[in-house]
């Protein structure tokens, strides 16, 4: 070993220097290969096929069939984006302007009540799940109250029904009965709603 070392000792420098150089490379092209092939074989990475879903829950569609029948004055829109109602106030600096900066971006109205006369929104409801936070729910009224939105909650133990959505929206069709009763007047069925059943797991 020891004349090994004494014959290397002998060699230019030149020639060590290649020599080290030659083994970082090498060392290099190993280290690096394998990553190489795991981003080819990565590549190009498939882009998702979008698939359908359905557009409300059975509690939410049985919910806007009580709603419209309780407020047939009315023009009720169903799961209408945050950005369609809300807009920030001020200017918005320039990491405020795409999509991420945008606090209402992703954020989801379950109904918007729309006076059809005037396009006026009347009030929002939102419909409380039994995995969703409080805060969030605070957070997304304190942002509609301050915009001057009236939001009307309806609890995650509420089923829905005629009674839940006459006990939630009840006020809102006094009210425009009493502004213009010969027009809106319409009268409330007596009878049970066939659906409640078929949304609310009882048959």
């Amino acid at each position: 070993m020891s004349e090994y070392f004494g014959r290397l000792g002998q060699q230019p420098i030149g020639n060590l220097l290649l020599a080290a150089g030659a083994l970082i490379v090498f060392g290099l092209v190993i280290w690096i290969a394998p990553r190489i092939r795991r981003g080819i074989r990565g590549w190009p990475v498939p882009v998702p096929v979008p698939v359908a879903k359905p557009f409300l829950t059975n509690r939410k569609h049985a919910m806007l069939s009580a709603l419209e029948r309780v407020l047939p004055m009315y023009r009720i829109h169903a799961q209408v984006s945050m950005s369609a109602l809300l807009a920030p106030g001020g200017r918005w600096g320039a990491w405020q302007r795409g999509t991420d900066g945008d606090p209402f971006h992703w954020r989801i109205v379950d109904f918007v009540i729309v006076d059809p006369t005037s396009s006026s929104i009347v009030a929002l409801i939102e419909m409380d799940e039994r995995f969703s936070g409080p805060e969030e729910n605070r957070q997304r009224e304190a942002m509609t109250t301050q915009a001057g939105y009236q939001t009307i909650r309806i609890s995650a133990s509420d089923r829905a029904t005629m009674a839940t959505a006459q006990a939630a929206v009840g006020h809102l069709r006094d009210a425009a009965l009493k502004a213009a009763p010969a027009v809106t007047r319409l009268p409330m069925p007596v009878r049970t709603w066939p659906l409640e059943g078929r949304f609310n797991g009882t048959r």
